[in-house]
This record gives C-alpha cells, structure tokens and sequence, in this order.
C-alpha cells in the first residue's frame, strides 16, 4: 500500500493555520471579525467602535489593492520579457532569412548566365543582371513584366513556347521537364535558352518557371570553325588525291620508257603525295602543340642562319611571282636558347604566309634586330593587311580572313596558330600590326641568350581545346 504524505506544519501553527499562509483574502476576513470582536468587547459600541473597524477593513481593503497592483506588475514584468523573448526571436529568424536572401541574390547577381524567374501567368518575378543584356530595354527593371514582351523577338518566340509547354496540366510535376533550344542568334550574342518548372521536393509547391540564358557565342563560333576547318581540309586534300588518282590511272596503261611524259607523271604523283604528308603532318604537330605533348630541344641557335635558309627556299616562289623578297639583319643580333627545327617552323610559316597574301609584283621584306636584349624578326608584305579587330583572331586555329572556298588562300587556317604555339613554348610574343608597305606585319620577340622568358611556358597556346 502506498503511504499518504503527512501535511507539512509551520514552526508555531497548528495544521489547521497554514492554508491561510496561500489565502491572503481569507486571513484579512479572520482579522477584521477579530477586531470587530474587540471592539464589542471594549465597549466601543458608538462612533469609536465603527472608526475602529473602519480602519481596519480600510487597511485591509488597502492590502489587497496593494497586493493586486504587485501581482499585476509581475504579471506585466513577466508579459514584456515573454514580447522581448519573441521579437529577439523573431528578429534573428528574420536577420537569418534576409542573409539566406543575400547570399542567393550575390549568387545569382554573380553567374555569367541569365536567369528569369517567371509565376504562373508569365509574369517575370526576377531576373539577374546577366538576363538583361537579353532585355529589349537593358537598363530598366523587367520584374513586372511578361516574358515575351521584355525578351527581345528572337528568344520571345522560344520562350513563350517553353512557358506554354511547362504549363501543361498533363504534365505532372514528377516529370519536370526541361526544354532546351539550342543556337538563338539575338543582337552580336548566340543563346541556349532552358527551363524548367520549380517546385519544392519538401512541400510540393510550385513557384513558377526558372528560365536559364546561357551565352554559346564562343561554343557556335568554335563550331562554325570546325565545320570551315572540315571543309577547308577537303577541299585541301580533294585537289592532290584527285591528280594522284589521274595520273596513276594514266601510268596504268602506259609502259615504262614508252612515252616522255611517264617521268613527268611519276614527279607530279610525289609531289602531290609530299603535299598531303605536309597537310596530315601539320594537323597532328598542332594537336601535340596544344597539347602541351610537343617535345623541344634546348641549345644555342642563331636566328639569322635560320632566316637566311628559309628566304633562300622560297626565292623561286617569290620569282615566278615577281615578288621582291627582301632580307636585312641588324647588327649585335642576339643568339638564342631554343629549337633550332621549331624556330625554322615559325620562319617558314610567316615567310610563306607572306606571300601567299602579297600580290603579284608586291614586295616582302624579312628584318631581324635586336630590341632590349631580345631577339626580333619582322615579317611585313605589301598585301591587303589586317583589320583591326581581326589582329588577334588571325593567330585562332582554323581561322582565315578570307571567304572560304572563294577566295580562299590554301591552307588548313593553323600556320599562325602553330606560330604562336611555338613562340609561347619558346618564352616569346608574337603579333601583328601594320606594315611600312601598306599591307601587315607580323613581330616575333624572343629572349636572347641567358636571357629571361618574355612569358609562361604554353601561354597563349589555346591548350586543351583540341579539334
């Protein structure tokens, strides 16, 4: 059996005395009948008596108000520290929530591509500042706008058929379908347009559409030069095969020493056959130069002998051209520290460029100096020239200023791009200007002997990007 808890006493009441310790209304009752009694007992039956217990219920009335007015002071002291309790609460979710907000806008603010937040009526609820270069008015804020009316034509179109079909009610929200459009040329810039539906995984909810604008300008234009590049290969390789197969099918049916012209035959096929070798080879030494791949010796090399050999290969071609081929070096023209094989390569590619550009009866003039204890050759023709804004895109694989197939000069487009591969690995520069003749100039500066590299090793070799 469990036992009964014995009542606790007060030290001097009885059991009986101590609820009234918790009942302050009840003890003021006892002690003004007590008074009141004493009074009777005291003769103060008159005004005396009626002061009496006047006074004391008055002092009573007055305890209890006191008390009242410290309970209600608690009550408030204990309600004002439960409201600063909750607004400090509030407050710091509140601080939580506005960082939460900043960082994700920092995020958003911060992406190269745009993004567009539309509801459920197409009306745009944010937009970051990449999105606006997409923006018929750039400058003004879309938020409140329809899509398709802020985008400009080229992505409204694209865009307005993606809200449409997010919006289906056949497609469930599971599904989320993303829907991509691919090359939407608008103003100078190529876009991918996506989007998508975003719904909450916790809650379900949906919040609209989520639109993603990403700028492939640079991923169109690299395939657009792919595809030149393939054609221009073709084209290159279609020429030599088609006078191999000519001539080897003529050669069938002739015998050897019957006919003057087999000596004739046999020159042309190894001619055109070392033109293709040079071709595949050229293709496959860029790959290992941007590759990093490419090995390079080490050791003195005098540029002048170099350029002096090169000139002498191409006199004949200049010749029958009537172009004026021209060479002058400077004196105290530094040796260098290089390979003697790759710096030839560059010298061959920029005489050769040279001339290709230059036209009948024009002149090219080879100068070699020395410049702040560096070694530069200077490259200059009397052809049309570059642009200005092309200066830097001539040295980008594939690339060739002149309408391709047409007036196209042969080549695959990688002689400068092999040249500036060469020049980076070599710790030089390489780049091009006008020339005195009115056409270009193409520079190249090399550190001279015990000299310091000019700039990193496989800078401005374009490595990794591969075919």
């Amino acid at each position: 059996m469990s036992s009964v808890p014995e009542p606790v006493v007060s030290a001097g009441l009885p059991p009986m005395a101590q609820p009234l310790r918790s009942r302050p209304w009840l003890r003021m009752a006892i002690v003004g009948i007590g008074l009141f009694g004493v009074a009777l007992l005291c003769g103060a039956h008159g005004a005396g008596g009626g002061l009496v217990v006047s006074a004391a219920f008055l002092a009573m009335v007055v305890e209890r108000l006191a008390m009242r007015s410290q309970a209600a002071q608690q009550l408030q002291i204990m309600a004002r520290s439960a409201r600063a309790e909750g607004e400090r609460d509030a407050i710091a979710r509140a601080m939580s929530l506005e960082m939460a907000y900043e960082r994700f806008r920092s995020v958003l603010e911060a992406l190269g591509e745009g993004v567009v937040v539309v509801d459920d009526s197409g009306e745009i609820v944010l937009a970051n500042p990449a999105a606006a270069r997409a923006m018929r008015s750039p400058r003004h804020e879309p938020a409140g706008a329809m899509l398709w009316d802020a985008l400009m034509p080229e992505l409204a179109q694209r865009a307005r058929e993606a809200w449409q079909a997010l919006a289906n009610p056949a497609i469930t929200a599971e599904e989320l379908p993303a829907i991509r459009y691919s090359g939407i040329p608008c103003r100078d810039v190529v876009y991918d347009l996506a989007a998508v539906r975003a719904v909450s995984k916790r809650t379900g909810q949906e919040f609209g559409c989520v639109f993603l604008l990403v700028d492939s300008t640079r991923t169109f234009e690299l395939q657009r030069l792919k595809d030149s590049f393939l054609s221009s290969v073709s084209h290159e390789l279609r020429t030599p095969l088609t006078n191999i197969c000519a001539y080897s099918e003529i050669l069938r049916h002739m015998l050897p020493g019957e006919n003057i012209e087999w000596p004739e035959f046999v020159h042309v096929i190894h001619e055109e056959g070392l033109q293709l070798s040079r071709l595949v080879d050229g293709m496959f030494d860029y790959l290992q130069l941007e590759s990093g791949e490419a090995a390079f010796t080490s050791e003195p090399v005098d540029g002048g002998d170099i350029v002096q050999s090169v000139v002498g290969e191409f006199r004949a071609k200049a010749h029958v051209r009537q172009i004026e081929l021209v060479t002058e070096i400077g004196a105290g023209v530094p040796k260098l520290l290089g390979d003697r094989r790759r710096l030839d390569q560059v010298a061959r590619h920029l005489v050769d460029n040279a001339i290709k550009f230059t036209p009948d009866g024009g002149r090219v003039r080879i100068a070699l100096a020395a410049r702040d204890e560096g070694w530069e050759m200077r490259i200059e023709d009397s052809g049309p020239g570059v642009p200005m804004n092309a200066r830097h895109a001539v040295f980008d694989k594939f690339h060739q200023l002149r309408d391709h197939l047409t007036d196209k000069p042969s080549g695959t487009g990688l002689g400068l791009a092999t040249s500036r591969a060469i020049v980076a690995r070599l710790g030089g520069l390489i780049w091009c200007e006008d020339s005195a003749f009115g056409g270009a100039a193409f520079v190249v500066l090399l550190p001279g002997l015990g000299q310091p590299r000019l700039v990193g090793v496989g800078a401005g070799t374009g490595a990794g990007g591969g075919f």
